[in-house]
Order: structure tokens, then C-alpha cells, then sequence
């Protein structure tokens, strides 16, 4: 399946720690890292090692990172060509050898993780350092779009009627949300331009979380499963969420990745 990536965005994304959403008090630490959903193990660096750079044409390429003696990482996908290859998220990977130590996590700690998701899907909005209040979607999605667009103006700090999300660094909009005309069998467009890279833009730390909001809206129980697609930056071609059927295209123009939503 072809795959789109968000590090063709004209913005910087680090990819390497990629990002998570729980509070501080509720993180699963396992050794030196935090266990988040989506992840399927963790190796540790038993000696230097190169890193290696998968885009979408299949081959591994080596890349001019390589990993320390001691570092821990989350791994979130395996590749069994040549030996193997452990996924670090962002096209990234590290080959199957004696210099790493690859390991999954036990079943306590994926049960905490899970009890520690669901409590924390019952919280009221998080406040951060810098005084931004995380939202939190309160309202359901509608058939109607201007309803929906109200919501997210309402409840998710939207502008423009509900049509795009800026942070002070970014104003002009890091996400932007288009609808289709009433015969198109597409009925919304998200279009992105940026994940988080707090180097370059300082407040790009709320884009993850104020999408997860935008995915519940549109593709409920399937939300997490889209977020994870951006967030270990693996973005399938075209993929099925809530019922709908959903494509993802790269724009070289604007730099913009943006998933074309299916009606219902």
C-alpha cells in the first residue's frame, strides 16, 4: 500500500520522539521511555548504529543519524527484508543486529496503558506552561457541515467561521478544514501543514491534540487509528475510518498533506 509522509512538509517535523497526549501523571513509563499506544515494543542501543531512511519506493537507504550507546527508542512497526528492520516512526529504522536489544512490552504495562486511555478520555481540558487550554469536543458530528464548522469554532478554537487552526507562531493556519459541494461524494477536506516541531514553531505542540479532537469529530472510534497514522508519520494512500472512505495526497505547491474525507 503507497504511503504518504509527512516529512514532506515544507515545515520541520521531529519524528524520532514522537508525540503523545497523556497527562504527566498518567504516563506508562517503561525504563527510560513512556509507552504509548500505537507502539509495539522498544530497543535499546547496545552500541553506536546507523539510522536508515524508507520512503515510499521500499528501499532502505542509510541516513546521516545514528543511534548512542545506552539510548532507548519506541519502535512501531518491523520490516522483514534483509534481516529486519525495527520502525522508529517518520520513515525511520534501525537495522536487526547484535547492537540492539529489541523488546515488547508486558502485559501489565499494556493493561495500564489501556486503563490509563480510558480514564483519561473522561478528563476536562488540560491547561499547559504557557497558559493554552487544551479543548475538548463535546459535540457529536452532524450531517450538516456548517454545524460541524461551528463546532470546531466553538469548542476546538477554530477561526474563520471553523475553517482553520493557527498558533501564534503559524496564524495563517496549521490545519485547514474545505467542504466538498453537496453532489461530491467527498464531504470534507483536512488539510495539514505541520505536525510538531517546537524548535521551529514554539506552539506546534497543540496541533497533535487539537487534531485528535478534529478526528473524533469525523471519524469517531476509528480517531485514534487516523491520529496514530499521522503521529508515527505513516500515512496510508487511501484507507477506511468510521464508514467513510478517505484518501491522503502530498501538495508540492503548498506543502500540504491532506486527507480527502468520504461522506458516510
Amino acid at each position: 500500500m503507497k504511503k504518504v509522509f509527512l516529512s514532506a512538509l515544507i515545515i520541520p517535523l521531529l519524528f524520532l520522539s514522537t508525540v503523545t497526549i497523556t497527562e504527566a501523571s498518567t504516563k506508562v513509563m517503561w525504563g527510560k521511555t513512556e509507552l504509548v499506544k500505537g507502539q509495539i515494543g522498544k530497543v535499546t542501543v547496545l552500541n553506536t548504529t546507523q539510522v536508515y531512511q524508507n520512503n515510499n519506493d521500499g528501499i532502505f537507504k542509510q541516513s546521516t543519524r545514528s543511534l548512542r550507546k545506552g539510548d532507548e527508542f519506541r519502535i512501531y512497526s518491523y520490516k522483514g527484508q534483509d534481516g529486519g528492520y525495527y520502525g522508529l516512526g517518520g520513515g525511520l529504522f534501525v537495522k536487526r543486529t547484535t547492537v540492539v536489544k529489541y523488546e515488547t512490552p508486558s502485559k501489565a504495562k499494556l493493561k495500564l496503558l489501556e486503563d490509563n486511555s480510558l480514564s483519561s478520555s473522561s478528563k476536562d481540558s488540560e491547561k499547559y506552561p504557557d497558559g493554552w487550554v487544551a479543548p475538548v469536543l463535546k459535540s457529536s458530528w452532524s450531517s450538516n457541515h456548517a454545524t460541524n464548522l461551528a463546532t470546531l469554532q466553538n469548542e476546538l478554537g477554530f477561526k474563520d467561521g471553523g475553517r482553520s487552526y493557527g498558533i501564534p507562531s503559524y496564524p495563517q493556519g496549521m490545519i485547514h478544514v474545505v467542504g466538498a459541494n453537496s453532489t461530491s461524494k467527498e464531504e470534507v477536506a483536512l488539510k495539514f501543514y505541520g505536525w510538531e516541531d517546537t524548535s521551529v514553531l514554539p506552539e506546534s505542540y497543540r496541533v497533535p491534540i487539537v487534531a485528535k479532537e478534529l478526528f473524533n469529530l469525523y471519524f469517531g472510534g476509528d480517531a485514534d487509528r487516523v491520529w496514530n497514522y499521522f503521529n508515527k508519520n505513516d500515512i496510508p494512500e487511501s484507507f477506511t475510518a468510521n464508514g467513510r472512505k478517505v484518501t491522503s495526497t502530498y501538495s508540492p505547491a503548498d506543502g500540504a498533506i491532506t486527507l480527502h474525507v468520504g461522506r458516510k
